[in-house]
């Protein structure tokens, strides 16, 4: 299944916002706690942006995202529910001080797989095959791992995520930085530093 469009044309508009915001705080590890029943919903066929939240779905709600940044990138999210149901897609948006446009990865899973297809992007549009996905439904959590060779190394990094699912012609979004809402693409969290292992010194 193709990726929406509100994805790809609210990308540019997210870049825009993420300069203009400039450098958040930096940290070595982070972790934030998304709302719960705050999935957005709307036709599979709409080209407007999701906006009606819908309370009572559980399927999809992040609860958490944790990141870490030393020999890898490593962003685990947690979800309250993470049935194998429907068409899933998971999103991650990672910038870095020398990318105008950020590294896009997306997992995408349908009903009965185990594993899905992950794709990383660079910001010229190259398909990457440095990163991997582990899908854990029995502790409801998906983790992507980037190693700091696949991104260029650099000091710090920020990542924006959320999933996309849909289900007899319903999507259902979840920001995991954004409560009830979905807009100009994925929210970026604070800056991570990277952290090496002792005795390690960066390249």
């Amino acid at each position: 299944m193709p990726v929406p469009q509100t994805l790809l044309t609210l990308a540019a508009a997210a870049t825009l916002v993420g300069a203009l915001a400039g450098p958040a705080a930096a940290a070595s590890d982070e972790e934030h706690a998304d709302a719960r029943k705050d999935v957005v919903t709307r036709s599979a066929f709409s080209d407007d942006p999701p906006r009606k939240v819908d309370p009572s779905r559980r399927l999809g709600d992040i609860m958490t995202v944790a990141t870490s940044y030393g020999t890898d990138l490593v962003v685990t999210t947690r979800f309250r529910n993470l049935q194998d149901l429907g068409h899933q897609e998971f999103h991650w948006w990672i910038r870095t001080p020398a990318s105008r446009y950020p590294y896009e990865a997306t997992l995408v899973v349908n009903q009965g797989q185990r594993k899905g297809r992950l794709t990383l992007l660079d910001p010229d549009a190259n398909n990457l095959r440095c990163a991997s996905a582990a899908l854990d439904r029995t502790r409801r959590s998906v983790t992507l791992t980037v190693p700091g060779t696949c991104v260029g190394e650099p000091e710090t990094v920020r990542v924006g995520s959320g999933v996309l699912f849909v289900l007899n012609d319903r999507e259902f979004w979840d920001d995991a930085r954004i409560d009830g809402a979905v807009k100009d693409g994925w929210k970026y969290g604070p800056s991570v530093t990277r952290a090496l292992p002792s005795g390690r010194a960066a390249s």
